[in-house]
């Protein structure tokens, strides 16, 4: 049984449908990642959990104590739902010490001073802050800081751990060294989490769950990998991984793209539709036959190339270059069409 059930959620403000309908399950001992461009209703959902926002209409169970039922007028206030929350801005009292700061929700609850220190240095010493319990948080670093604030809510042993967006304050190596030390964390703990991001790498990390949220809405809930190649439509074909979606048919035996190229027929899937190709499986070449795009931008990325080509009068696609390839550059694509996935034209996945 799902630890937190969400059922037909919706909120508005004013006039605007913020959620729509959403259905999400938590269970035990995982962690569900919220991901979504800003606006799609990811922080408004996780408020909802955390009972910062009420709903309008649906239900939000934890276990079988209910948290949130508008049609019988039922509500748990944010400070008896036992959650912790991890914030993008820390968070942290200035004038307090790290190990103040830690002990602060401890304090509210009252706990007496011997059991305050034990919990803070057991929540310090999961994140490796033990040592600077004494100092002020104008003395850290960002990540030390985003640390404690993690250590605090971890003090007062949330059933629900919530994250809204952590990492996003911090520079790029942080975010890689905190991602990792967050996912030991979570599996070490056991903590139940649901976690906030617009940033894929993250949500597939740390997610056992990924939920992508569009317009209010939950597009597809699945594990990672599972959403990643088997997407339900073209929104989440197109968001995860920026694939290329594009339209085709099957015609004298051959997969044909408009103005990209062809390829042997495939006729386990429908006669046309919608299919998709990721970026890392188009790579471009610059001799042979049917050089019938042009290079528009080829992107030195660390890892990869990333080129853009055009094809026809409007037709773009997006791949992996090579070094030196100047745009203006005639190209062609080259695909394995068994590396191509397909959405029917109701944009199901096939």
């Amino acid at each position: 049984m799902s630890t937190l059930q969400i059922q037909a959620a919706e909120v508005r403000l004013g006039n605007t449908r913020v959620l729509r309908g959403i259905d999400l399950n938590v269970a035990p001992q995982t962690c569900t990642a919220l991901l979504g461009p800003s606006g799609c209703g990811k922080t408004t959902l996780l408020n909802v959990i955390a009972g910062a926002v009420a709903l309008d209409k649906g239900s939000l169970y934890w276990g079988e104590q209910v948290l949130d039922l508008p049609a019988e007028k039922k509500f748990l206030p944010m400070n008896q739902r036992g959650f912790a929350m991890v914030f993008q801005d820390f968070s942290l009292w200035p004038h307090m010490t790290v190990a103040e700061n830690v002990a602060f929700g401890l304090k509210i609850r009252k706990l007496n001073r011997s059991d305050r220190e034990t919990k803070v240095k057991d929540a310090l010493q999961k994140v490796r802050m033990e040592k600077l319990a004494s100092r002020k948080p104008a003395s850290l670093s960002g990540g030390q800081q985003q640390r404690v604030s993690i250590a605090r809510a971890l003090a007062v042993q949330p059933k629900l751990l919530l994250f809204d967006e952590p990492l996003s304050a911090l520079d790029a190596k942080l975010r890689e060294e905190l991602k990792a030390e967050l996912k030991l964390l979570l599996l070490e703990t056991g903590q139940t989490a649901v976690y906030v991001t617009h940033d894929q790498a993250e949500a597939y990390t740390l997610g056992d769950q990924v939920a992508l949220m569009n317009a209010g809405r939950v597009e597809q809930i699945g594990a990672p990998e599972r959403i990643y190649h088997h997407p339900r439509n073209a929104y989440v074909a197109g968001f995860l991984g920026a694939a290329n979606v594009l339209p085709y048919r099957q015609q004298n035996g051959r997969l044909e793209i408009e103005d990209i190229g062809h390829w042997p027929v495939r006729k386990d899937f429908p006669e046309s539709g919608l299919c998709f190709l990721r970026r890392e499986d188009v790579h471009f070449e610059t001799v042979g036959e049917h050089l019938n795009g042009t290079c528009l931008i080829n992107q030195f990325l660390g890892s990869h190339y990333a080129l853009e080509a055009r094809f026809g009068l409007s037709q773009i696609l997006h791949g992996h270059g090579k070094p030196g390839l100047k745009p203006g550059t005639p190209v062609r694509a080259v695909c394995d069409v068994h590396k191509f996935g397909f959405l029917s034209p109701e944009n199901s996945y096939v």
